[in-house]
């Protein structure tokens, strides 16, 4: 055993005193029960181990459950899979574990469990296709070389990862503390289709992908905290609450919070005025019958280093605006925020 552990630390090459425990509970499995080793079976024997634990390691550019028992074996993946073996790692830890949506991951999960075939898609099915796509491979089509979505995702092909990304979503579904409903409805059409549900949170891919920002022949280049999409007449704003100076600069340290359930303090880029452009727009906004979202995540990275999803508070009306270059506006949503969201925003009223 002590060869076994001692390989398997050098193969994932990371601090020992957070690998040896997990390691050597994988290898122990079969001496303290005689169900099979599967995630599933592993995290219901540990209950205080999560999929976070499991998919913080890395083994050279992936992990996942199966990199971590080929390592506790003395085995290393075939190099030929070892591309496939990184989409997968990247999809579940770059944006499933922060992904809230019941809709999208049974979605997903039907299409692992159909071997990545779904023949005929409704519209919606289509666009959680196309997220789905970029959520392993994060590239577009020209850049990846496929003909169409159906192309990528049957190159996702695999018995072994297809096991355990099945095992890894129902365990995300069964966690769910989230009750996902439709957005209030709008006078705008493409809105109002839109596969985005409320206080659901998404890895900010998904919510381009969801508004045509992002498409199969073209990744979306959108880095700031607001996007104009135009054939929609809406804008996006995505709000960082707690912003960390190390990914914030001066200049984009907006200071956003609530005042309460429905009532958000959001502060413009300092270019806009309330006589001009942008800044005209959203003081205009009910005579110009454009759609503002407004999706919010607590901070840029959780506990465990990974990137935070946003979650949709959905559609928000303009009250008032005070200032200019920045602007800080009022906007009243149209149904009250997550009550945890609510918390943790109001701390930042003040300062």
């Amino acid at each position: 055993m002590q060869y076994k552990l001692g390989k398997a630390l050098f193969l994932l090459g990371l601090c020992i005193c957070y690998i040896i425990p997990l390691i050597s509970l994988i290898i122990n499995f079969p001496h303290v029960t005689n169900l099979p080793l599967t995630l599933t079976n592993f995290l219901v024997i540990h209950p205080n181990i999560t999929l976070e634990n499991i998919f913080k390691i890395k083994i050279g550019k992936f992990g996942g459950w199966n990199a971590l028992v080929a390592a506790s074996k003395d085995k290393e993946i075939a190099s030929d899979n070892n591309a496939l073996y990184t989409a997968y790692y990247r999809a579940v830890n770059n944006r499933l574990l922060n992904c809230s949506s019941l809709s999208y991951l049974r979605f997903v999960k039907k299409l692992c469990d159909n071997n990545f075939s779904i023949p005929v898609m409704t519209d919606i099915q289509k666009l959680y296709a196309l997220m789905c796509h970029y959520d392993f491979w994060d590239k577009s089509s020209k850049d990846l070389g496929f003909n169409n979505v159906a192309n990528s995702l049957d190159a996702l092909k695999d018995k072994v990862l297809q096991n355990e990304l099945s095992e890894v979503i129902s365990i995300l579904i069964e966690r769910l503390d989230v009750r996902e409903f439709d957005m209030p409805m709008v006078d705008n059409p493409i809105v109002n289709s839109s596969p985005l549900k409320m206080h659901v949170r998404y890895p900010k891919e998904h919510i381009l992908v969801a508004f045509g920002d992002s498409t199969f022949e073209k990744k979306s280049s959108s880095r700031e905290g607001v996007l104009n999409i135009k054939r929609a007449n809406t804008e996006l704003l995505f709000v960082t609450l707690d912003k960390c100076e190390k990914q914030f600069s001066a200049t984009t340290m907006y200071h956003d919070y609530a005042i309460s359930p429905t009532l958000f303090h959001w502060q413009t880029q300092n270019s806009a005025r309330p006589n001009s452009g942008r800044g005209l727009d959203y003081v205009q906004q009910k005579d110009n019958h454009k759609t503002f979202l407004l999706f919010v995540r607590e901070k840029g990275k959780d506990e465990n280093g990974r990137t935070m999803g946003f979650v949709n508070f959905g559609p928000v009306d303009f009250v008032k605006s005070e200032g200019s270059q920045p602007m800080n506006i009022t906007w009243k949503l149209k149904h009250p925020m997550p009550a945890y969201l609510w918390n943790e925003t109001a701390k930042l009223a003040v300062g």
